[in-house]
Parts: structure tokens; sequence; C-alpha cells
């Protein structure tokens, strides 16, 4: 499946509005981190490979940009692209270096076919991501369409909000925002 994402950043009316006869399908603590080379590669060819909640997950593409990614949460497939038989925390200590900590309090809803993340950074940051999941690339450009019809009919602003990834470098380490976002 092929993630299609938009982030916001709605006033507090908009979003109440935009929350009138959602599904609450609950709320959880995410801990992420983030690992790479210690040149990060990885992230300068936007790949990002984390262990969130106890779980590893790779994720390929510019999602930042493009607002699709590609994504492995199968162990084996994340160690075939890594072309290593050792198990990944192996894997990580022989190889990468730890490039981002933080927890997300994520609120999580459904509105019509819509998935609906409000998210709240503990480094100060908050968004929401309007996603919808398709089956293959053809479908992408339509689910954007969607996104962005859905968003602009509670009147928010469309505009690019940064990735969670790029305000934690900017907000907790700039020497490394310097280097990959220049």
């Amino acid at each position: 499946m092929i993630e299609v994402e938009k982030k916001f950043r709605p006033t507090d009316m908009q979003l109440k509005m935009m929350l009138e006869e959602a599904e609450f399908l609950g709320e959880k603590i995410l801990e992420d981190f983030y690992y790479d080379y210690p040149d990060y590669r990885l992230f300068k060819n936007y790949v990002y490979f984390r262990n969130r909640n106890g779980n590893f997950e790779l994720k390929i593409g510019d999602d930042e940009i493009t607002g699709i990614s590609d994504e492995i949460e199968n162990e084996k497939d994340i160690k075939l692209y890594f072309k290593t038989k050792k198990p990944l925390p192996d894997f990580i200590a022989e190889n990468l270096v730890p490039t981002i900590h933080y927890k997300t309090a994520r609120k999580k809803y459904k509105k019509m076919e819509f998935a609906i993340d409000i998210d709240e950074l503990d480094f100060g940051y908050k968004c929401i991501e309007i996603e919808l999941l398709v089956s293959d690339k053809s479908k992408v450009q339509d689910a954007k369409r969607k996104i962005v019809e859905f968003a602009q009919h509670y009147n928010f602003e469309i505009k690019g909000v940064p990735a969670k990834r790029r305000e934690y470098f900017r907000l907790v380490k700039p020497e490394i925002y310097k280097e990959l976002y220049k």
C-alpha cells in the first residue's frame, strides 16, 4: 500500500469543525527512534528507518514534498533493503547511529474515507495529518486531490507544513538541520 498524506496546521475552530461527526478511534503515545549512517545518507536520500514502539519501519520516498512514501514494516524486507542477515538491533549497533528520538501524543479519527491524526510532539511541534491509502501509484494524484478538497471544505490553509523529522532537527539539533536542509 502507498500512504498519501498531507500535513496541516489548522486553527482550533477549523479542527473542531472537521472533527464534527468524525469517529474517534483512540489515542496513544508513540515513541520514535530514527537511525542513519553517520554521514546521514539515508535522510539525504529520503529513506527513514525508525523503531516506533518496538517495531521497525522503513519509509522510502520524499513524503514531505510529494506526500507519498512506500512503507516497509516487515523485518525480513527491511533486512533485504539493508542487505543484511543479522538481526536488526545488531545491524543498527554495528552500522548506524541514533539521529532522532521523540514522543508523540496522537489522537486518531476517521471521517468518511480519511484517516486523521492529530499529533503533539514532546519538543513543542503540533500538526495534523490527513491520509488515504491507495493500492498503486496510478491512484496517488486522485488521493492528493481528495485530501486537499477535504481540507478546503474546512477552510484549512493549503501550504507546505514541515515534516516532524525536519522540525525536530530545526528545533533540537540545528547543526544537523543545516547539513541536511541547506
